[in-house]
């Protein structure tokens, strides 16, 4: 069996509540005591990422200390119990609710899925003979960031910017209604948004963020003076949250890991801007070539397979190309072809492999997600594309692209070839062909 990633829960509690909510969003979980943690007692195992259950900590070891020594080793660590750690460690506070131990557990876990799918499409890339000296993983430092402040609130306000670091750039908006534009018009890293707001209306703002296809991907983080607003906050769509006065100290690392991810992928997309000149791209998409994904995708394959990691695959299919081409021509098809790669780029997320398969055929790779997690995502850009209205010149009025998935999840022995014809066996509501 594949898992999302396979962590290492260390806690001295004898039935804590954090393992049955991880293993059903798919995660293998290890679990050892403080105190064989302390000898070693890890055997072979390899980890994706070590929770430290700091409010369960019989042999009172210092989890200061272990956060330090895992920021030192560059390890990915979450600690349950202190906001105020003096490094990169991510925390999380007693008291938090499932749907923000999820989030923050996938955003340490996308982090690395991202780091090795940058490593191995700077692989694949060099392959064609490319200079790739000018591409290098994202800074970690903070200080280079542009970051929109959303509320009024003096008190609350002001401790945003004393945590923040003195190096960004800050803007403060006070007025929602302008918020989307001014995202739209400016390059900003993230969004931080001060409480719900009046009348919930920064947990409208963030939906209406999200429902926006250039801007979905950015991060927004939310300080919240009401604990009983945590769950509304993720289901509106903010990356993570903040407790104002208990956990503010956490601000800078959990804005740091998000715009981390975000500068992730823009990493990835700057490679594929360099690598355009060669070929290893597809014209009339602009998205990676046939020819790049076959020793991409098999090399994402075979480190899925090693680390026994779980890896969906899904293929998108134009019902209605050719009937459009037909009609008004083969220029107006590259067109729409190009409109809907652009679609598909900018919704999937940092560390997914967007590609063309064959002409009106796309195929998408995401790493870590279970068929289950990939097929909510999906939808919504299959939803997005149906109910766009395109313009090409073959036509005086807008037309509409018919398209629908497949999705499967990668098996041992799957070669590309087999997960890509499992992938393309379903009808145009997702369920498998007969």
């Amino acid at each position: 069996m594949r898992y999302a990633a396979t962590l290492l829960i260390v806690s001295d509690s004898p039935d804590n509540s954090l393992e049955p909510c991880l293993e059903t969003a798919g995660y293998l979980c290890n679990r050892l005591s403080f105190m064989d943690m302390f000898e070693k007692k890890f055997g072979s195992q390899a980890f994706d990422l070590i929770i430290i259950d700091g409010d369960n900590n019989d042999a009172e070891f210092d989890i200061k200390r272990i956060a330090e020594v895992a920021d030192e080793q560059k390890f990915p660590i979450l600690i349950i119990g202190p906001a105020d750690i003096r490094c990169q460690a991510q925390t999380i506070s007693s008291g938090y609710c499932e749907l923000e131990l999820l989030r923050r557990v996938g955003a340490l876990v996308r982090l690395e899925n991202m780091q090795q799918e940058l490593q191995r499409r700077m692989k694949t890339t060099a392959a064609y003979g490319i200079d790739l000296t000018e591409i290098t993983p994202p800074d970690t430092d903070l200080g280079d960031t542009h970051i929109l402040i959303v509320g009024g609130k003096s008190v609350v306000l002001g401790n945003i910017l004393l945590r923040l670091d003195n190096r960004a750039k800050i803007r403060i908006s006070k007025d929602t209604e302008s918020v989307v534009s001014d995202l739209r018009e400016n390059n900003y890293d993230a969004v931080i948004l001060s409480g719900v707001g009046t009348g919930d209306s920064n947990l409208r703002l963030a939906n209406d963020i999200r429902c926006d296809t250039r801007l979905f991907n950015l991060p927004l983080i939310m300080v919240l003076e009401n604990s009983e607003n945590r769950e509304a906050a993720y289901i509106h769509g903010i990356s993570d949250l903040v407790m104002h006065d208990t956990e503010m100290d956490a601000l800078i690392n959990r804005t740091s890991l998000q715009i981390l991810q975000y500068r992730y992928r823009f990493a990835m997309q700057k490679l594929f801007r360099v690598s355009k000149p060669y070929p290893l791209s597809d014209g009339p998409t602009d998205l990676y070539s046939a020819g790049f994904m076959q020793p991409h995708l098999a090399d994402m394959f075979r480190d899925h397979e090693d680390r026994q990691k779980v890896l969906s695959v899904s293929s998108f299919k134009i019902t209605n190309l050719e009937p459009l081409i037909e009609k008004h021509g083969f220029p107006s098809g590259d067109q729409l072809l190009r409109q809907i790669g652009s679609i598909l780029s900018n919704l999937v997320r940092g560390e997914d492999f967007c590609g063309c398969y064959k002409k009106g055929h796309f195929l998408v790779a995401l790493p870590g997600t279970r068929e289950k997690e990939a097929k909510i995502a999906l939808r919504r850009i299959v939803g997005v594309i149906n109910n766009t209205e395109f313009a090409i010149s073959g036509s005086t009025a807008p037309v509409q692209a018919d398209v629908y998935f497949g999705l499967t999840e990668v098996q041992s022995g799957d070669s590309v070839k087999d997960a890509i014809k499992r992938g393309f066996e379903f009808k145009k509501d997702g369920e498998r062909a007969a």
